[in-house]
């Protein structure tokens, strides 16, 4: 057999880095095999609450807990505030730029005000140019889903909040303790996507969140890749080849044996044969 020609000699330090590392790797890939189980519950949730019956937000039934009604059907009556609009600025929608109009709206017969996503515009040629709100002075019963605030690239310093005029404002990012001033009223702690859209200007942009398990099966697979590689390499480079010491002695004895025959012999010439 190949192996009894070799033998395993280890050295502490690139041992220690090795084990070290190959249990990272280890490590790497079983969490991403958990993170893509998170995100298959987090689908199987989202699907679930779709199925759910539509919850009605009312002066009875105001609800400021977010995690109960994420991605819920919900109905709500009630008016919109139509002198404080909000532009939420960069947004994308379809790979392209542009912004959300959201406008507060109070649900009757609550002093609560709850954030309403009217929908999508793509960004006009000048920004200087505003677009065109339709003001809804009426009370209307609508229909939504919950959300949370729509994130604005990276958070950087404080929000920066332009007064376009005196009834929109422009917002780089929704943040709710920034709301709840601005409004100087209490502010429910999400927002409602309207479905259907009431602009026909505007587009509808809410989506269900679908997180991709299958991008951390595969970040998985290329850990434990890593690992068995690094495993193979390691073995590889511990494996020597054996001393043949035996073998070399015995040779060695061969030679000596050999020339000692050959000198007896050219001296058996030598030495008449009475001396033997």
């Amino acid at each position: 057999m190949l192996l009894k020609n070799y033998i395993f000699k280890f050295k502490l330090i690139p041992t220690l880095i090795f084990a070290i590392t190959f249990c990272g790797f280890i490590v790497l890939g079983f969490w991403q095999i958990d993170r893509a189980d998170q995100k298959n519950v987090l689908n199987s949730n989202y699907t679930d609450r779709q199925q759910e019956a539509i919850i009605v937000l009312d002066k009875n039934n105001v609800i400021d807990e977010k995690s109960s009604l994420l991605w819920r059907k919900v109905e709500f009556e009630g008016s919109f505030i139509n002198k404080q609009n909000i532009i939420l600025d960069n947004q994308i929608f379809n790979q392209i730029a542009g912004f959300n109009i959201i406008t507060p709206f109070k649900i009757k017969g609550s002093d609560s005000l709850v954030l309403v996503n009217r929908g999508w515009h793509p960004n006009l040629k000048n920004r200087e140019t505003l677009p065109i709100i339709n003001e809804i002075s009426d009370e209307r019963i609508l229909q939504g889903h919950i959300a949370s605030f729509p994130v604005s690239g990276i958070k950087l310093g404080k929000n920066n909040i332009e007064t376009l005029n005196s009834q929109i404002f422009r917002f780089q990012r929704l943040d709710a303790a920034e709301l709840n001033y601005f409004f100087s009223a209490k502010m429910m702690p999400y927002m409602i996507y309207l479905d259907p859209i009431i602009d026909k200007e505007l587009y509808g942009n809410f989506k269900l969140p679908a997180p991709d398990s299958q991008k951390n099966y595969g970040y998985a697979f290329q850990w434990f890749a890593f690992a068995i590689t690094l495993l193979i390499i390691f073995i590889r480079l511990s494996m020597k080849r054996k001393s043949n010491g035996k073998s070399q002695a015995e040779s060695k004895a061969h030679s000596f044996r050999c020339g000692l025959n050959i000198h007896n012999t050219h001296f058996g010439k030598l030495v008449p044969s009475f001396l033997y």
